[in-house]
């Protein structure tokens, strides 16, 4: 769920700054797509961190795996990439926080679903 959130609204923030591209605004298109792809990937490594840390089997080796790639990998990534002068660190921001907004309204939408009391058979 929280994947495909991210990943829908990536690709709608591909599209805007491949047209701020055309528009004359490349760097700010670049922040945006460099931020709305970052917090996307960041995202997906989160799940499958929780998804080898939570559920069985626990996998030492895959949550260490994960770890590496979360934290050294992405982050240094990330800092490498706004010390260039080539991409906008606003759009960057901006990417960054519109997936998250719509990750965090798509949560939201959906948790009164996801939060349905199993009724309880009291002979048990």
């Amino acid at each position: 769920m929280i994947l495909r959130l991210a990943l829908a609204s990536a690709t709608g923030l591909w599209l805007l700054s491949g047209a701020l591209a055309l528009w004359g605004h490349a760097k700010l298109g670049l922040g945006l797509f460099a931020g709305s792809t970052w917090n996307a990937v960041n995202l997906w490594c989160l799940a499958r961190l929780l998804n080898a840390w939570l559920k069985p089997p626990h996998s030492t080796r895959a949550v260490i795996g994960w770890l590496l790639v979360k934290f050294p990998l992405l982050y240094v990534a990330v800092f490498w990439l706004l010390s260039q002068s080539l991409v906008s660190v606003l759009g960057f921001g901006v990417g960054f926080t519109i997936v998250l907004v719509a990750v965090m309204a798509g949560m939201a939408i959906r948790a009164p679903q996801l939060m349905t009391p199993v009724p309880h058979d009291p002979t048990t």
